[in-house]
Order: structure tokens, then C-alpha cells, then sequence
């Protein structure tokens, strides 16, 4: 029998308040994701048996989310890169869907990292990942790139759990050197990442096949990315037992998710 003692449980998932419209038109206002993103509900009747029940989303038009229906992409979720990145060049032919992993992958030892001592610098936009209002050659003040020496203790077949205290344009970020380290040489099983904390995208913007550096390199190479996470900067110690087991419905590229970290006392 499994057991837990001798373990906290760390919840790494930020928590949404959904915004609801109620059956009598109120609304009630939500909370949003890290990255913005909202959760919409709209209140309805089972006919059959009048069981309350929610609808997923919004009416197209509504003012706090204009599209209205929204994916598996809001609040912590795990993506793969079939049905979502295949529209970009360069990509493998086999890249899996999330249903097609198999489910230990979502679940197992994790290396930990807090990049406390990884304070920001003084830089200047041309040797950074992203646009920065900053003109070429002027320094400012930015966060430090990750590199693949921060990352020497992992472990062939890891889940990577990273975060950062930083915050803004002052977080570690994650060069596509690195991500393409992580995934080749260290063969890491999945990306778990706190956000803020780590700015692990860069290069989002820039043109195709260059875009993204690492979504090309982890979900090109069958290795799921899960975040926003939060909390991680409460383990203490340097591995942990990560469980994150997406919803398995086929065809969604991504899926809500609710991560949790179990820590020896």
C-alpha cells in the first residue's frame, strides 16, 4: 500500500475564482491566471432532473472575454505539441498528442530548482532573448540566462521543476541552448515551470522557424511542458515526487491540470 507519511504535499497550482453568470443574469467576477487568462462559467438547468450545472466559457461578445470559449490552455495546464504547434515549420512528423503519452509521464522524481542566488544584471538588449525598452547598447537591468552548468544534477528522466523569486523582466530566462540540453542530453520527461519566477519562452515573436525556442525543443522532442505553476520556492530540498496527470481526452492539444509536489519531511 501506498503511503504517504513522512511527506508534505505542496499545491503547485494557482487557484482561479471563476467569473459566473447566474441563471438570473447576475454575474459574479473572477480572478485571472498569471498570464491573464480568465475562467468563464455560465449557470445552467438540467432539464431531466433540474441539476444546476456550468457551462465552460462565455457568450462571443462578453466584455471581460470577447471570444468567449476558452481552451485548456487557461490556468495550469500540460501541453504537447500535436494540435498545437503543428502549424509551424521545422517540426517532427511525430510529435505526440497529450492522450498519447504514456500516463507515467506526467508523474514521477523531479530535480528542484529556486534560483535564488540567480540575481539580475546589468546587460544591454542586444545579448538578451527578448524586445526590451531599452535602446541597442544601452544597459539596464535584466535577469540571467539559464545555463546548462545551473543544471548538472539532473537525472536521466527527471520531471524539472524550476522557479525564480525574480519577478518581470529581471527573471532567469531559458536560452534555446539550454531547453535543447535539457532535452538531448539530459532527457528530462517533462518541463514544470513557475511563472512568474522563470521566463522559459523566448523568442516568441521572432520569424518562423526561429520562433519559440522552447516549445521546439521540448514538445518537439515529446517532452510536455506544465505551467503556470506556483509554490515551488516552498521545497527545501533538492528532489521531490511530482504528480501532475492531465485530463485524457484525445484531440485536446492541452489540458487543466493540478499539480502537486511531495516532499520527504
Amino acid at each position: 500500500m501506498i503511503s504517504m507519511k513522512g511527506h508534505r504535499v505542496v499545491e503547485l497550482s494557482p487557484r482561479l475564482k471563476a467569473r459566473i453568470t447566474r441563471l438570473d443574469g447576475t454575474t459574479e467576477e473572477g480572478t485571472k491566471d498569471p498570464y491573464g487568462l480568465p475562467w468563464i462559467l455560465e449557470e445552467g438547468v438540467a432539464e431531466y432532473d433540474r441539476t444546476l450545472y456550468t457551462l465552460l466559457g462565455a457568450k462571443y461578445g462578453d466584455p471581460f472575454w470577447p471570444i468567449g470559449r476558452h481552451s485548456g490552455h487557461h490556468g495550469a495546464h500540460t501541453e504537447a505539441g500535436k494540435g498545437h504547434i503543428d502549424l509551424w515549420d521545422g517540426l517532427p512528423s511525430d510529435m505526440k498528442g497529450l492522450w498519447e503519452y504514456p500516463v507515467d509521464t506526467f508523474f514521477g522524481e523531479a530535480a528542484v530548482f529556486n534560483f535564488t542566488e540567480l540575481a539580475p544584471i546589468e546587460t544591454t538588449p542586444d545579448n538578451y532573448a527578448f524586445s526590451v525598452p531599452a535602446k541597442e547598447g544601452e544597459a539596464c537591468i535584466r535577469g540571467q540566462a539559464l545555463l546548462p552548468e545551473h543544471f548538472e544534477r539532473v537525472q536521466e528522466g527527471d520531471i524539472l521543476l524550476i522557479n525564480s523569486p525574480f519577478r518581470g523582466m529581471e527573471q532567469p530566462w531559458l536560452p534555446s541552448e539550454t531547453s535543447l540540453f535539457l532535452a538531448l542530453e539530459k532527457k528530462i520527461k517533462l518541463l514544470a515551470v513557475g511563472y512568474p519566477g522563470i521566463q522559459w519562452e523566448s523568442a516568441y515573436q521572432a520569424d518562423d522557424p526561429h520562433n519559440s525556442p522552447t516549445h521546439r525543443n521540448m514538445l518537439g522532442n515529446n517532452i510536455p511542458i506544465a505551467y503556470p505553476l506556483c509554490n515551488i520556492e516552498q521545497l527545501t530540498k533538492e528532489r521531490a515526487f511530482y504528480y501532475g496527470v492531465p485530463l485524457n481526452v484525445e484531440k485536446m492539444d492541452a489540458t487543466w491540470v493540478r499539480p502537486l509536489a511531495f516532499e520527504e519531511e
